[in-house]
């Protein structure tokens, strides 16, 4: 290959940054928007309804839909203690407190969504933490967005992307 052209694509590498999303993967304004549609369909069907449609793993919100085109997004929620009602890919976290989940590195996940959605005046933020990939099954660097319900004050609907 010449050395313009490498060149070019290395500059183009580096400009593109160490935080660019991998080719096929939800970005940020992906996850907003799937939290945005999230919230409506609470708003629009009530908690219950809401409920098991967060939780079915084939929900649009959970796989590879016209919201979810790359099918790496799913959602959760978090309440004040912990308690997770809501896990769009481990049917195992769903009904429980998981206020001591921890990630690859010790790092305790729900409590800083808990802080996050709770505990600050915006109820809402990017948490940086590592776990393993829906399609992968690698555990990578994940990025989880959560925010509180504005209907429902004791509950937080996140999702997340890789990077």
């Amino acid at each position: 290959m010449p050395k313009l052209p490498m060149c070019a694509l290395a500059l183009a590498v580096l400009a593109a940054g160490a935080n660019a999303q991998p080719p096929g993967a939800s970005s940020e304004a992906d996850a907003l928007a799937l939290l945005r549609q999230a919230q409506a369909y609470l708003k629009a069907n009530g908690l219950d309804k809401a409920t098991a449609e967060f939780n079915r793993l084939d929900s649009p919100f959970n796989s590879r839909s016209a919201i979810n085109p790359h099918g790496d997004l799913y959602l959760y929620s978090v309440a004040p203690d912990g308690f997770q009602a809501v896990h769009g890919k481990n049917p195992k976290i769903r009904g429980k407190v998981m206020i001591e989940m921890r990630d690859a590195d010790g790092f305790y996940l729900i409590r800083e969504f808990v802080r996050l959605c709770f505990h600050t005046k915006e109820g809402k933020g990017w948490v940086p933490y590592k776990w393993p990939h829906p399609i992968t099954k690698q555990v990578e660097p994940k990025r989880g967005y959560v925010e509180r319900v504005p209907e429902l004050p004791e509950l937080c609907l996140g999702t997340g992307i890789y990077r």
